[in-house]
């Protein structure tokens, strides 16, 4: 029968992939953006200045404080990186989210589980570049290849996971073909960058079998909420605990924490949350606390859910609010096993 032997739970942000000095090409973007979703509501530039401004944020933006913390997770990935390869498993679940690089306005399922034989990891072509916001290709090398690579996905493992969500009440999407290459697609081809992060920088490019779980956590209306998600993961748990092959998995979130505001409060509260297995307190902030990036949470709130199947233990190894810019704007990054 398969067994989980090891969760992992790591935040995919692109600022971890862009030298600290870098980090204020976003700002500009960010004093743009009239609609920052910061704790159930939404502020322009200057609000959230005025809302903030007891939190000392322009030092935490500074140059020594953003190397630091930038170090101190890639110490953490590495740390996941050799985990993973330390206890070899033999096939992965991994969670995390579509931002409309492989679905659009035309079809947006709630849940989907890819089932195929072969994903697809594709660089972005030179028109797909030119339209991109300032400060977002130079983090590519994070979760996209130099060429394009094709890993093997877990056909029967997604197959028995789809046949047990269904058993399980939930109507889930089902996908054996990713988004072909079209160099007019504005965003990415292929697998989205939830999924490419994991395979470049937890796999290490060695990437074993796996079956993606796509969630839409960011596009109203029909987002899942966390129990909803919490839920889904234990039916993925379920699935992977009745399959019949003698194998080993892994079970990878892929996203978050607070952003594109970052909330440390939000932050710890929410992974304490998880370490305790506690549904209760990770629905307590509400919905509208569940949006814009900060939506991604949900993709360690499915890997909780399947990792609650079992007895392994949660270990965060660090936390960081990267904060580039005096308003708080940026990304909560953690990195945390289960073992």
């Amino acid at each position: 029968m398969a067994q989980i032997v090891l969760g992992l739970g790591v935040s995919h942000t692109p600022q971890l992939h862009t030298p600290a000095e870098q980090w204020d090409i976003r700002v500009e973007a960010d004093r743009r953006n009239k609609a920052h979703q910061y704790r159930g509501k939404t502020y322009d530039w200057d609000g959230l200045r005025t809302l903030r401004q007891g939190e000392a944020l322009a030092e935490q933006a500074g140059i020594q404080q953003r190397q630091a913390r930038l170090e101190r997770a890639h110490r953490s990935l590495e740390e996941l990186a050799r985990l993973f390869e330390r206890v070899k498993p033999d096939v992965a679940v991994v969670v995390g989210n579509d931002q409309h690089e492989l679905f659009d306005d035309s079809i947006t399922p709630a849940f989907t589980v890819f089932w195929g034989d072969a994903i697809e990891n594709v660089p972005r072509s030179q028109e797909q570049i030119a339209r991109l916001p300032a400060g977002i290709h130079i983090a590519d090398h994070g979760h996209v290849p130099p060429q394009t690579e094709v890993y093997p996905g877990a056909p029967e493992l997604g197959l028995h996971i789809i046949r047990r969500a269904i058993e399980d009440d939930f109507d889930v999407a089902h996908s054996k073909v990713l988004h072909k290459v079209d160099p007019g697609h504005n965003i990415l081809s292929g697998v989205p960058h939830a999924y490419g992060f994991v395979y470049r920088q937890i796999m290490r490019d060695k990437v074993i079998p796996n079956v993606p779980i796509i969630l839409n956590t960011f596009y109203p209306p029909n987002q899942p909420n966390v129990r909803r998600c919490f839920a889904f993961g234990q039916s993925i748990g379920r699935a992977i605990e009745s399959w019949r092959e003698d194998c080993r998995v892994a079970v990878i979130g892929s996203g978050g924490l607070s952003h594109f505001v970052v909330d440390p409060e939000f932050d710890r509260a929410f992974l304490k949350a998880l370490e305790n297995r506690d549904v209760d307190a990770l629905a307590k902030p509400g919905e509208a606390l569940y949006q814009s990036g900060t939506s991604e949470c949900k993709n360690w709130i499915v890997a909780a859910g399947i990792l609650s199947t079992t007895p392994l233990k949660m270990t965060l190894l660090s936390y960081d609010p990267f904060i580039r810019s005096e308003v708080g704007t940026g990304t909560g990054t953690a990195f945390a096993y289960w073992m």
